[in-house]
């Protein structure tokens, strides 16, 4: 009842959920050009995500695998559906998820990948769009799946349909070719994006070294961290490690001075808030208007004169501005264990590199997938060049 009388008392005074603000970038998100500086390795179409055990770097594409080596990015491997989530072990095993629908363990060698198991459903629901995976130290295998109405390419029809059906699991494996069942950890997120296993050190208000779990909600624009609790759920103590963000935050990768990388594959805007408020323009929205043109976020923008948010509101003298409403934008975050951004990577409005999906560490450099673009960037950590 009082959540009840708290939801009207918000829409009336336009804060809370019903709030069409959105947070100001400044401090350690003022804007930069860090990601339309970064070196260009490689250009890839549909690039996606990233993985490494430290010895190498993956990259998909489509149904491709790739990895990284002296001469730039080699095809490992080309399976029978789009790879929609990576990840790797050192252990030599190395995970996919195709077409969000199942999850392919394998074990790969320097020139050979043989199949070990297969994943295709959790708490005897069907897996419908695994979005990212994370190997914990455990002997599991983490995995986020976005929505089980929507698949991986239709999140924009998910964030405007208010989506809330988004999945966290465990699969336990291991490397001699065993596995076990998969456990729901979350349910009935508002899409999970991104997952990341987390020391139970660093879990604020819970005691011992259990292992904890981050994982992203996109359209709560948040990262949440938990704790296992039980073979089916996370625990109580389950809470925002990081809210109100300013984009939609999905994938994450380790940080070696500690924390993680977090990125925000599209951004928020008022809007895009504001329209996910008015139920029966968006629904006509939905049911007349083409998806390449809807007032959404989207992966890349300025290919068409169609799309929203064009002419003087966003151009002066024939030039975009870069502090313009954001329909695409490239962000990435790093932040630290107590949960607090300490700096970030941009591109602008007027950038190209938008639509980061992916980010992992590897040789003293940070690595950014920008599907917008459709290329693998490189970001100096050490050495010349790096960033500050």
């Amino acid at each position: 009842m009082f959540d009840t009388i708290r939801q009207f008392s918000d829409r009336v005074l336009g804060r809370g959920d019903a709030a069409i603000t959105v947070p100001v970038m400044d401090g350690a998100l003022k804007p930069n050009r860090a990601l339309d500086d970064a070196e260009v390795v490689a250009t890839l179409p549909d690039i996606d995500d990233l993985a490494t055990d430290g010895h190498a770097l993956f990259a998909s594409a489509g149904p491709v695998l790739y990895r990284l080596e002296d001469k730039g990015l080699v095809e490992v491997h080309r399976f029978d559906a789009v790879i929609t989530a990576l990840a790797v072990q050192s252990t030599n095993l190395l995970a996919v998820a195709l077409e969000g629908k199942r999850i392919v363990l394998l074990s790969h060698g320097v020139n050979s990948m043989a199949g070990i198991a297969t994943l295709e459903r959790v708490d005897g629901a069907q897996l419908n769009s695994v979005n990212a995976l994370s190997f914990d130290a455990e002997g599991g295998l983490l995995f986020s799946d976005g929505s089980v109405r929507r698949g991986p390419d239709q999140w924009c029809r998910d964030l405007m349909e208010k989506g809330q059906t988004g999945r966290v699991g465990r699969w336990h494996v291991d490397a001699n070719g065993g596995s076990g069942d998969a456990e729901l950890l979350a349910s009935r997120l508002q899409y999970a994006y991104g997952v990341l296993p987390k020391s139970g050190e660093a879990l604020q208000g819970r005691q011992g070294g259990a292992a904890g779990v981050l994982y992203s909600e996109s359209w709560r624009h948040r990262v949440v961290q938990g704790a296992p609790d039980s073979a089916s759920a996370l625990s109580a103590v389950t809470r925002p490690l990081l809210a109100d963000l300013p984009g939609y935050p999905s994938r994450m990768a380790p940080a070696a001075r500690g924390g993680f990388w977090l990125t925000c594959f599209v951004c928020r805007t008022q809007l895009v808030e504001f329209v996910l408020r008015e139920d029966a323009y968006r629904t006509r929205m939905l049911e007349s208007v083409d998806p390449r043109y809807w007032v959404a976020p989207s992966l890349r923008s300025g290919t068409s004169y169609l799309e929203p948010l064009q002419g003087a509101g966003v151009k002066q003298m024939g030039v975009l501005k870069p502090w313009a409403p954001p329909r695409s934008y490239g962000l990435v975050l790093h932040v630290d264990a107590q949960g607090h951004t300490t700096e970030s990577l941009h591109s602008q409005v007027d950038g190209q590199h938008h639509g980061i999906t992916a980010v992992v560490e590897f040789g003293g450099a940070l690595y950014a997938a920008s599907r917008g673009s459709g290329r693998l960037l490189r970001v100096p950590l050490t050495g010349p060049g790096a960033m500050q």
